[in-house]
């Protein structure tokens, strides 16, 4: 029965474990220090900001600080970078295929060990491949904490535990010397309305080979509201090849809307725009409301046709009278006179 219940908790906490990995890949990567390990530049207050030729290397060194009572055993590793569906940095994860920056980084060991309430120096060198495009490119340089194991509870009959990986890490930025080409598409601005609130939706995508950093408002004219001004969500970069779906958000909207919802998208490519009507109501209650008229009026129309009917037949009755009781006048009158002509 042990036995039994081991297998099936260690079943459960690698799955844990490796779902935990690939949802810290779309984490944002914006600390590089979590209060007990951290990992920065030697010569650079935030990330590496690195410029090469194609073809060139460079020797670069990172700081791997312990701020515990105790040494540390920490694995590092480079990653590529990528955009967050929220339009953050991203580390990829530690299995991902390495195409960009993480492939360019060789490090000396995969792990490091750090004294407590030490520092180490982390030495590695970026080798830009000789036909590489020229551009903006990211990466990172990971530090990941030994799993740290957690409470195990029951969930009916299987044994759970859920194991903790932390990784921090540091930015690589690297532009590859040659043209730059700044550019950024765009598709349909589109709205969603639910309840008291309507959601615009405008999807961008990076073309160029530069970092582009995109900002978006939006104008609304219409009845029976004035104009009104929102600002999309602006994302903290845009990496060359990534695309970002922009959101705003207009709420306390009114009941019933018909106008035009205008987009301007700036960003160093330049700006672009686009648009879409805005017309909605609620439809339901509002065909309820047209149906309940329509037979309303078509009632009405019923009943003014009958009353109109009614009316002729009357008249046609009335004038039937009248032609009755004038013809029997008629024939009483040659009556009397026949028998005035009869001989005595």
């Amino acid at each position: 029965m042990h036995a039994h219940l081991r297998r099936r908790l260690g079943a459960v906490s690698i799955l844990i474990a490796v779902g935990l990995g690939i949802f810290g890949a779309a984490a944002p990567a914006l600390a590089v220090d979590n209060g007990t390990v951290g990992i920065k530049p030697a010569n650079e207050s935030d990330f590496f900001h690195i410029s090469l030729a194609p073809g060139a290397a460079i020797e670069n060194v990172a700081i791997v600080s312990n701020y515990t009572d105790a040494p540390v055993t920490l694995l590092t590793y480079p990653v590529d970078a990528e955009n967050s569906a929220q339009g953050t940095f991203a580390f990829g994860p530690e299995t991902a295929d390495l195409s960009g920056v993480g492939s360019w980084v060789t490090l000396e060991a995969g792990q490091v060990i750090v004294p407590a309430q030490s520092n180490v120096k982390v030495a590695f060198r970026l080798s830009v491949p000789q036909a590489t495009p020229p551009g903006d490119y990211a990466g990172g340089l990971i530090i990941q904490s030994p799993p740290v194991e957690g409470t195990t509870s029951t969930i009916g009959t299987t044994a759970v535990r859920l194991d903790v990986i932390q990784r921090q890490g540091v930015r690589i930025y690297v532009n590859v010397a040659g043209k730059t080409v700044k550019a950024l598409t765009h598709g349909a601005l589109a709205w969603e309305q639910a309840g008291d609130a309507v959601t615009f939706t405008l999807p961008v995508h990076n073309t160029g080979n530069t970092i582009l950093h995109p900002t978006a408002v939006l104008d609304l004219a219409g009845w029976p509201t004035a104009k009104a001004h929102l600002d999309f969500e602006a994302p903290e970069s845009l990496l060359p090849g990534a695309s970002l779906t922009l959101h705003a958000r207009l709420v306390q909207a009114p009941l019933v809307h018909v106008g035009n919802a205008d987009a301007t998208i700036r960003s160093e490519a330049g700006n672009a725009y686009t648009g879409t009507t805005l017309i909605y109501a609620p439809w339901v209650p509002f065909g309820i409301g047209v149906l309940a008229l329509l037979v309303v009026f078509f009632g009405a129309w019923r009943a003014a046709r009958f009353v109109r009917r009614a009316r002729r037949a009357l008249a046609q009755l009335d004038r039937t009278a009248s032609n009755f009781e004038h013809t029997g006048s008629s024939e009483a009158t040659r009556s009397r006179h026949r028998r005035s002509k009869s001989p005595a």
